[in-house]
């Protein structure tokens, strides 16, 4: 399609109306220099496309065959039990809305936000249920995880230093009292 040469410069993006045609519009292109040179978000610098991570081409234009994944972390839980033995389970710890179970609760998440403070990933934990035997507490350990191929030996391997950590708190001797889960 062709225009009548316009008096007023119409160009976009810089470029320079010369002879009635736009020119000069670094990485642009175009009757107008509206078209950007560089397609899927790909920055024009020197003459050439600088393309983003997931493209290629002297344009952007193409996929890669394979997309890098960076930064990505998976959701991961982990199922634990462990015996706190210097309390009684008392029925109203079965309630999850009772106060003694909310009491009860918040220490428990405190404790093993500390105790756990060192293991990769450590979010929180979820206790799902209280039961006899001194007080058992059924829980699960929430956690983050790089996503890579070898997302699963990292589980396993937090999941060793899980059960280490609460395996070692609970040796105890007779100056355990108070308030502590050992």
């Amino acid at each position: 399609m062709s225009y009548p040469c316009i008096p007023a410069d119409p160009c976009l993006n810089g470029g320079s109306w010369i002879e009635c045609k736009c020119k000069f519009a670094d990485g642009f292109y175009g009757e107008f220099c509206q078209f950007p040179i560089c397609r899927n978000g790909g920055i024009y610098s020197n003459g050439f496309c600088f393309c983003p991570g997931n493209f290629q081409g002297t344009e952007c234009q193409e996929a890669k065959d394979s997309i890098e994944v960076k930064d990505v972390l998976l959701d991961a839980t982990v199922g634990m039990k462990t015996k706190v033995e210097n309390r009684e389970f008392t029925p109203e710890l079965q309630n999850k809305s009772s106060a003694s179970f909310q009491a009860f609760e918040k220490e428990f998440k405190e404790q093993m936000r500390d105790l756990y403070k060192h293991i990769e990933g450590y979010q929180d934990v979820v206790i799902h249920e209280l039961t006899q035997g001194s007080i058992v507490v059924n829980y699960m350990v929430l956690l983050k995880v790089p996503a890579s191929t070898k997302a699963n030996e990292t589980l396993k391997t937090i999941s060793n230093e899980l059960i280490n950590a609460i395996t070692s708190s609970t040796t105890c001797n007779e100056s355990c009292e108070g308030d502590n889960f050992e």
